[in-house]
């Protein structure tokens, strides 16, 4: 959670129950770990370093370290409640992982390693555009040669005019998840309360793929796109 607005909304309350909010609310989880699976195992390892970029509960940080436990995991989040959480989840094992709480502008790149992987699930959304491009250059500059980035976030149409048929195939499927025990109608007022709530401010999957070529990345890919959760690989 990236910006002081998103942030302030994960406090501890909000930070034990995200796993759970989670699996409802921001697509089929299960396969978006599956897909990271697969992406690393398809990605040269050289350096021994990833960097997390919101990681959160550490939900993903756990299948970068699960496929090389011996990397050096550097994990980020602006939720200090969040990032305890990601600390309880991985530290173990004798793993090497290090854990800072700062906001995406405050990072001292300088002082990090260079990485085989900079992942980020579900949090640079929450910046503006502006921000958005700003950080991509950052990451490309973090990675060595061949490295890659791996993104899962929340996209928007390029069109006005579509947004609506993606925020209602979104509330339909958290509709379906929770057994048609709220009204779609209430589901979707929901959404848009947490949205304005956390500052989210979605691009289109288009203009990602587009900024992350212009910032240097060779193979710009598109693993998924579901309504409005996407992945991309952009490898350097």
């Amino acid at each position: 959670m990236q910006n002081t607005q998103s942030t302030e909304a994960y406090g501890k309350e909000r930070a034990s129950r995200y796993d759970q909010f989670a699996s409802v609310t921001m697509g089929d989880r299960k396969r978006q770990r599956s897909y990271l699976q697969d992406l690393l195992h398809r990605q040269p390892l050289a350096h021994g370093a990833f960097l997390d970029l919101g990681c959160g509960t550490g939900f993903f940080s756990e299948v970068l370290f699960e496929h090389r436990p011996d990397f050096n995991g550097h994990l980020v989040d602006g939720s200090a409640d969040m990032l305890e959480l990601a600390r309880q989840r991985v530290q173990k094992d004798g793993r090497q992982a290090s854990f800072q709480h700062a906001l995406f502008d405050a990072i001292d790149w300088s002082a990090l390693p260079m990485f085989d992987v900079v992942f980020s699930g579900y949090a640079i959304h929450h910046l503006s555009d502006a921000a958005k491009w700003t950080l991509f250059g950052r990451i490309h500059a973090s990675l060595g040669p061949g490295g890659a980035f791996i993104l899962f976030d929340n996209f928007l149409p390029r069109q006005p005019d579509d947004r609506d048929l993606i925020e209602f195939l979104t509330c339909r499927e958290i509709e379906r998840k929770t057994r048609h025990v709220t009204p779609l109608e209430q589901i979707i007022e929901t959404d848009r309360k947490l949205k304005a709530a956390e500052n989210d401010q979605e691009a289109s999957f288009e203009e990602h793929l587009q900024q992350l070529r212009a910032v240097g990345f060779g193979h710009v890919v598109p693993v998924f796109l579901e309504a409005r959760y996407g992945g991309i690989v952009a490898c350097k």
